[in-house]
């Protein structure tokens, strides 16, 4: 494992490809267009819970906004993409309408399989940006061959224990030659262990200070 990016004075990046930024707040920074890109917000994940019954914490939402606040306050883009599943369900569009409602740079929602029936996401189901093309990730799309696929809906994350009871989970950006799979940038996403192994594939795994590279072998939970 090899810590290829850290910042003792704020989250880590690191820069995955020329001129794409990892940031350590879970976004993806492409610089040369200004553009700031998260994935799989799911915004009102516990008031949709909440209205099903399940009394889950009133909790998350506030983190979402804090930490978009500070990446706009950080990065001052031209344009901020939501990459889909933004909302966790229609029973819980509050806190994002409210922070769609006042935010001052311009948000563009890509749909995903949670999110495809909100109005606000309706228009994109794919994004084109110079040398870019975005969708969620949970349907087939043409890429252009010149263009770098951006997707999320897989929560990448990494996985250790030491087989003695200890067991570390982490977020992770998986990249390669033509794709980047993004992190979920809800606090309530657990992650998923990224299945180890494919030597055409970096996996980034990302704490608030450091971003790690990790070898191809296979993670455990």
């Amino acid at each position: 494992m090899t810590a290829v990016q850290s910042h003792p004075a704020g989250p880590a990046r690191h820069e995955v490809t020329r001129g794409v930024w990892l940031d350590a707040r879970l976004a993806v920074w492409l610089a040369d267009l200004k553009i700031l890109v998260v994935a799989d917000l799911h915004w009102g994940y516990a008031a949709s819970h909440r209205v099903q019954g399940n009394l889950l914490p009133a909790w998350g939402d506030a983190d979402i906004a804090l930490r978009l606040g500070t990446l706009i306050r950080d990065y001052q883009p031209n344009e901020m993409i939501w990459l889909g599943d933004s909302l966790h369900a229609l029973t819980g569009p509050q806190a994002a309408n409210e922070f769609l409602r006042t935010a001052s740079v311009p948000v563009t929602i890509v749909s995903g399989n949670h999110d495809a029936k909100w109005v606000r996401a309706k228009d994109h189901t794919s994004l084109q940006r110079t040398g870019f093309f975005l969708h969620h990730g949970d349907r087939q799309h043409n890429v252009p061959d010149e263009a770098l696929e951006i997707v999320g809906h897989y929560h990448p994350a990494v996985a250790w224990q030491d087989g003695a009871g200890t067991r570390l989970k982490v977020p992770a950006l998986i990249s390669s030659k033509r794709r980047l799979v993004l992190p979920a940038f809800s606090p309530w996403a657990g992650g998923v262990p990224w299945k180890m192994g494919n030597p055409d594939e970096t996996v980034h795994a990302i704490t608030v200070k450091r971003i790690f590279t990790v070898p191809h072998v296979r993670a455990h939970i």
